[in-house]
């Protein structure tokens, strides 16, 4: 191999080849780069491929000099070069030496000297270098997503949805990407796979992005228009192609409206507008005119990127890497490596990354956002889990049937439109409220040439009502946007927050919607000889080492009644389909009827005549067992959430006229709590399909439905609903079709959205009156006082600023918030440095 080895520097070595490295995106770089890295003493590794002059492309490695020595280093590359393994290890590359990598490919990316630089980090080689890292905190950089926003946003989909990211940013134009995360859930190394993954798997755009320049172009308009038009004409000219230019984003929009969707919309106005500017001459009005209209958009595209930022604490988060059981060992494997028939183990607090079925171990899996169970379900060898299920008990080997988006949840996924990135479908508020200007507008600017010539028709057109309501609208809605999520409510599209003013009927999902993840203790049941207070107390006694809901609920209840648990004895602690456990000298066996009939203990007639009364109402039943027979049960049954009540009467408060229940439960439970929340009316015993099929009957009976769900089987209702809503801690697809999510997983938040969407309502009208009182009294001056295009730019402007103040009126109720948020904070840190002080 043609390879010239010198040593530039101390810490270095170069290697030069003509085959290997002019062309870096060959397979034969490639070998080379993977053998090189096996080498554990090389951290990065530049390739030039020599246009400089005939110099010979060459590779060089780097390694710390402090730690390695150079013969050391050289002995081991070679090793690596000739052997395509490091020393000290087996055939595959496994043994006392390093475990080596596997580079997926090279991404030929040059850095602005025209190098290529890869960089390992454990077992991952990559472009991105580390420019900055402290426990949880990444910064990465890139040369491949400069200028490149396609790119950035695929990572951003990316980390969107891996659990233990708590936050993200990628700037196309210093090339990074910026990552806050969990170190208990991911490593450094598992970051960058994931962010590599993601630019490998996204179509590289073959041309960077064009700079966006609108703005500043139309902000440099400004004084030169301002100079030409009162100060200097000679420069009319240059100051008229400068608006031109800035005005053709202008005629685009006005082509779009007129010849795409066939109506006449504000931009042909604004249009019209700016050739009348052109055609008199003024050129001012037409700049401040541009500049309005530049400034608004930008403002649009900010709301929409800021809301999708705000998804990343609302989406359901996945696992990307996966305990991998093989020969006894577990090892940690990305999911998107895993392969049906393989065994994966699954502890207690994992969401199930994958469908399969247990083959060792038994759990309590929370199944509640897949199949809107509200207690956990218990499951054993030869049962199936889902993935997006979570793991609240236990430890379980499952086999891989499905992974990724072959998942059950993944399917139901993929039905749905992706609605991360949720567009509006109809124009919002300010839009529509400037399109019924147009026409009388145009109307009122006729009358004017004829009665004034051009630049009278100029002034009255000048004085439109669309420009100020189109800049004020979305910043109202921006700033509301941004109260609603201070206060804990994400609103992933904004027609949702105008369209949650108009609704009249709301439709609650029952389980985990109004009933709380924790059931509540009913009825304690005793027989044999025993008494309620011993039956729950052996019960929390034997479950006080859990912590899934139904333990919860029993050590709540044991806790309320003030009872003193008893020491267990570790010796005979057993998990199986229950619990078994020494106390106090008797056997206890707690868990579920078939658990009892497992292990052959009688059930007297009394607690199975409970049983069967228990499963009609809806509810869960959980066997004790004391030595040799069942001594008693505890009932367990949903708990509706202690707000809803208050929730219900507020929502009447704020003109809700309608209030249901739809479920999948019986019809006794669904009525009876009904009946004790005043609803207006329930639907039982609906399965998942058919819920979408009860907010149409609602619809067609002339109402606007607001659905709340928080389950996969909510996903179409979700959908169907004029508004959708879901609770943090749902389903990751109820997140993702809902319009709206709340944070926190209770119902408090409702009243509030209204609150927020009735403000949003009367602000709107307020910026509109704020509008068309000064802009009517301008188009009047027109006719009567002679007022000419300056003044016109005057008023409608002055009208504008006030309506864009207006619309900011949400962002002091952010202030607010955050101050008093400061004040606690304060506080409790005075009171912690008054409680050390002695």
């Amino acid at each position: 191999m043609d390879i010239a080895i010198t040593f530039p520097s101390r810490g270095q070595i170069r290697l030069g080849s003509q085959r290997l490295f002019s062309e870096p995106g060959n397979e034969d770089c490639r070998r080379f780069l993977e053998r090189v890295f096996h080498a554990p003493e090389i951290t990065d590794v530049t390739i030039d491929s020599g246009r400089k002059g005939g110099e010979l492309p060459f590779a060089e490695l780097r390694f710390c000099p402090s730690t390695h020595s150079l013969p050391e280093v050289v002995r081991r590359i070679s090793s690596c070069l000739t052997s395509g393994r490091p020393p000290g290890s087996g055939p595959d590359g496994e043994g006392t030496g390093n475990r080596g990598v596997a580079i997926r490919s090279v991404t030929p990316v040059r850095t602005e000297t025209g190098q290529i630089r890869f960089f390992r980090y454990g077992s991952v080689v990559t472009n991105w270098e580390v420019k900055h890292e402290i426990p949880g905190r990444l910064r990465l950089r890139n040369p491949a997503i400069h200028r490149r926003g396609e790119l950035c946003q695929a990572i951003e989909r990316e980390l969107m949805s891996v659990l233990g990211v708590d936050s993200y940013r990628t700037n196309p134009l210093t090339s990074t990407v910026l990552v806050q995360y969990d170190p208990a859930e991911l490593t450094r190394d598992q970051i960058i796979e994931i962010i590599d993954g993601a630019l490998h798997s996204a179509e590289r755009p073959e041309k960077p992005d064009r700079a966006d320049v609108h703005l500043p172009l139309c902000t440099l308009s400004l004084p030169v228009a301002a100079v030409a038009q009162f100060a200097v004409p000679a420069l009319l000219p240059a100051a008229a192609l400068l608006f031109a230019y800035t005005s053709i984003p202008t005629f685009k929009e006005a082509r779009a409206v007129l010849f795409e969707e066939r109506r006449l919309g504000v931009d042909v106005l604004d249009s019209i507008v700016v050739i009348g500017c052109l055609g008199t001459m003024s050129i001012f009005p037409g700049a401040v005119l541009c500049w309005c209209l530049s400034f608004g958009r930008v403002l649009v595209k900010r709301t929409q990127d800021n809301s999708k930022k705000l998804l990343l604490n609302a989406f359901g988060k996945q696992p990307r890497f996966v305990w991998l059981y093989r020969d006894g060992v577990e090892v940690q494997v990305s999911l998107d490596r895993l392969e049906a028939g393989d065994t994966i183990v699954v502890n207690t607090g994992e969401v199930v990354p994958v469908d399969g079925i247990i083959t060792e171990g038994l759990a309590m899996i929370d199944q509640h956002a897949l199949t809107g169970e509200s207690t956990p379900a218990e499951k054993g060898v030869g049962d199936r889990v889902f993935a997006s299920t979570l793991m609240v008990a236990g430890k379980v080997l499952v086999s891989v049937e499905k992974s990724g988006s072959e998942t059950a949840s993944a399917k139901i996924s993929q039905i749905l439109n992706d609605t991360a990135g949720y567009k509006l479908s109809s124009q919002h508020k300010g839009e529509r409220l400037a399109d019924r200007a147009v026409i009388p507008t145009l109307t009122i600017g006729a009358v004017g040439m004829a009665t004034m010539g051009p630049a009278g028709a100029v002034a009255v057109l000048n004085s439109d009502f669309g420009t100020g309501i189109r800049m004020a609208a979305p910043l109202a809605m921006l700033s509301s946007l941004a109260l609603a999520a201070s206060k804990g409510i994400l609103v992933k599209d904004g027609r949702a927050l105008e369209l949650m003013n108009e609704v009249d009927t709301v439709l609650f999902d029952k389980t985990g919607t109004l009933t709380r993840e924790r059931p509540e203790v009913g009825r304690v049941l005793a027989a044999e000889g025993l008494d309620r207070d011993q039956i729950l107390l052996y019960a929390a006694a034997a479950e006080k080492k859990f912590h899934h809901p139904i333990a919860l609920a029993i050590l709540h209840k044991a806790k309320e009644l003030g009872l003193e648990l008893p020491e267990t004895d570790e010796t005979q602690y057993k998990v199986g389909y229950g619990i078994t456990v020494q106390i106090d000298g008797h056997l206890i066996r707690v868990g579920s009827k078939r658990f009892m009939e497992l292990e052959n203990l009688p059930i007297s007639d009394s607690i199975l005549e409970a049983l069967e009364e228990c499963h009609r109402e809806g509810h869960t039943m959980v066997m004790v067992g004391v030595d040799d027979r069942v001594g008693g049960a505890i009932e367990l049954h949903a708990a509706v959430r202690p707000e809803v009540r208050e929730i219900v009467q507020g929502l009447r408060d704020r003109g809700i006229k309608h209030i249901a229940i739809i479920s999948g439960d019986h019809e006794a439970p669904t009525k009876k709590l009904a009946e004790s929340l005043g609803m207006d009316r329930y639907f039982a015993q609906v399965l998942p399909a058919d819920k979408a099929d009860h907010v149409a009957t609602l619809q067609a009976e002339g109402k606007k439905v607001c659905f709340v769900g928080d389950g996969i089987n909510d996903s179409i209702a979700l959908k169907k609903a004029n508004v959708s809503i879901s609770l943090r801690g749902a389903s990751s697809i109820a997140t993702d079709t809902a319009h709206i999510v709340f944070m926190e997983q209770g119902l408090t938040k409702l009243c509030e959205l209204r609150d927020i969407a009735r403000d949003l309502d009367r602000n709107v009208k307020r910026s509109w009156s704020m509008i068309l009182a000064p802009n009517i009294a301008c188009i009047l001056g027109v006719f009567t006082m002679g007022f000419g295009i300056m003044a016109s730019v005057v008023t409608n402007n002055v009208a504008a600023i006030g309506a864009l103040a207006n619309g900011m009126m949400p962002l002091r109720k952010i202030a607010e918030i955050e101050a008093e948020k400061k004040h606690e904070q304060e506080l409790r840190r005075a009171y912690g440095l008054a409680r050390k002080t002695p």
